[in-house]
């Protein structure tokens, strides 16, 4: 046969076809079949081959957005090579293709837009046609769409439709870790606007240049994309990506029902630092209810890892009171206080009445600062998630070793250059007895290795295993399993000198524990379309993962 079967791509249009090009892996045979032996080099050569070409590539270029920019185009032109590229050298590629190289990418977004880009740009003006645009430009229904809104970009705010290399930062990730099959996911921009004074005054900027939306306007085109969505693509899980504290939590509650939902700011977040910190506490034989918690910045992770150790707390059985009091929060305005004006309702949950902070030394500003914070409470737990760079400062840490004699300190915004503190700084300040785990990846400080609370190690498994079971919604049941299994896989779990997260190596088998304890818990909950017990469970599990093979 010299030409390819009717209806089958063949010759440059094979080749453009990311999911079906193989380049240099095509043999012989497909060569003659396909026409495409005048397109191709004289080698066939295996997949092995061409991931070690494509490592020769990265590692001369001598810049990360370089590298990110290489690694998207072999996105663009071969699906399988880029996802066995990232499986076979996950340490130096996750960082580029992910936190904390996406946030350059993102914020070059305009500047280096060029079509085509993968995933889809949802704009205000269309919200009468959004089922209609949905259904035009995916081949078939999506299992998984990851969505923003781009406000709340990791620690760099309103990013307009840049938003998007998050978007596809992450589906890579569903996939490196979990096996989430690419061509069934779908990453979206709503496109409302930006508040983003630079955007808006860039002539050149791709998105809507406009205003955000106001709350009225803004629910009604979320609501239409949530319905459309319903409609064109019935039981597809929503993972909601960086919205903006104050709309994200809200459109949690509001769709999480209408559709499998999951927040990973606020969801993915809280199990991650909350697994940590069981697993520290697990390590010093010491239980979650014996130190009060101090979370610096109450935005959507703060706050959502507070409620997520307010459960833990309870389930080791104290009230729902008792648990909110061993959390103290503290955001912009200093410590939360009950009733404060400018405060989030999910921070207030968390403020303190006016008598319990009576002795408390207030600053020039009138506010109770963190060193006030930790001096009064004496906390064994101190976490950050403000993107205050050095907010964790040696009085601080020093302040903290007055109380406990080994702090869990959890510097966790990114990217890098907004983190609280550096561990080597915490480490030197606390004579090695800080136990510390970060948002960002950072280099061992001498032996100690230094653990990412990175939210690979769950949001990846735990949506893996809604889509697979057919999850009706993604429960806080589902949730605390994922956090207990990645809790039961943390180093620090039996030596509290070793590392508070796993090694990125290690992040598949992590994964798929995470993915397996979120699916019984599904299915014991009722939750499980697909699956009526664990043998069943396991078994869509194994069916729905994918590999990057030929």
């Amino acid at each position: 046969m010299t030409a390819a079967t009717e209806g089958e791509p063949s010759g440059a249009a094979l080749l453009a076809d990311p999911w079906r090009n193989r380049g240099t892996a095509f043999d012989r045979e497909a060569r003659r079949r396909l026409g495409l032996e005048a397109l191709l080099p004289w080698q066939v050569e295996t997949l092995e081959q061409q991931v070690q070409r494509v490592r020769r590539a990265f590692d001369a270029l001598d810049d990360d957005l370089a590298r990110y920019a290489l690694v998207q185009s072999l996105r663009r032109s071969n699906g399988v090579l880029f996802h066995r590229f990232l499986e076979e050298h996950i340490e130096a590629v996750l960082p580029v293709v992910y936190t904390p190289t996406v946030g350059r990418a993102v914020q070059c977004f305009a500047r280096d837009y060029r079509t085509p880009v993968d995933g889809l740009f949802l704009a205000a003006p269309q919200q009468d046609r959004l089922e209609e645009l949905l259904l035009q430009a995916v081949p078939e229904p999506p299992d998984l769409l990851l969505v923003t809104d781009s406000e709340g970009i990791l620690g760099l705010g309103d990013q307009g439709v840049g938003g998007i290399e998050i978007c596809l930062g992450k589906l890579a990730v569903y996939t490196l870790c979990a096996g989430l099959d690419p061509r069934r996911t779908l990453a979206v921009v709503l496109d409302v606007g930006t508040d983003n004074p630079t955007l808006l005054a860039d002539p050149l900027y791709p998105g809507l240049r406009q205003p955000r939306l106001d709350d009225g306007a803004y629910d009604g085109f979320v609501d239409a994309f949530v319905a459309a969505v319903a409609r064109a693509f019935p039981g597809a899980v929503l993972h909601w990506e960086d919205f903006g504290a104050r709309r994200g939590r809200r459109l949690l509650e509001r769709h999480r029902l209408r559709l499998p939902s999951f927040n990973d700011d606020i969801q993915g977040t809280s199990g991650v630092a909350a697994a940590a910190v069981l697993a520290g506490c697990r390590g010093l034989g010491r239980p979650l209810t014996a130190a009060p918690i101090v979370i610096f910045g109450a935005g959507s992770a703060g706050c959502g890892i507070a409620d997520r150790l307010v459960r833990l707390l309870q389930r080791e059985g104290l009230s729902e009171v008792e648990a909110r009091q061993r959390i103290w929060a503290i955001d912009r305005h200093g410590l939360v206080l009950e009733g404060q004006a400018g405060v989030s309702e999910a921070a207030l949950v968390h403020g303190r009445r006016a008598g319990e902070v009576a002795g408390f030394i207030r600053d020039a500003d009138g506010i109770i600062p963190l060193l006030e914070v930790v001096r009064q409470v004496r906390p064994g737990v101190l976490i950050g998630t403000s993107t205050v760079a050095g907010a964790f400062s040696r009085p601080v840490i020093e302040a903290l070793l007055a109380g406990i004699d080994r702090p869990l300190v959890l510097p966790l915004s990114n990217p890098t250059a907004l983190a609280e503190a550096t561990p080597a700084d915490v480490l030197a300040w606390s004579d090695g007895r800080a136990l510390v785990a970060t948002g960002s990846p950072f280099p061992p400080v001498g032996d100690r290795l230094i653990g990412q609370c990175n939210n690979c190690f769950l949001f990846p498994g735990l949506g893996f295993a809604a889509v697979a079971v057919g999850a009706r919604a993604i429960s806080d049941g589902m949730i605390d399993a994922a956090l207990e299994a990645l809790a039961a896989r943390i180093p620090a779990a039996a030596d509290p000198d070793a590392s508070l997260m796993p090694a990125l190596t290690e992040v598949q088998e992590v994964s798929a524990a995470v993915a397996e304890a979120a699916a019984l818990a599904a299915v014991a909950e009722g939750l499980a379309s697909r699956a009526a017990d664990a043998a069943a469970a396991r078994r869509c599990l194994e069916a729905a993962r994918w590999h990057p093979r030929y």
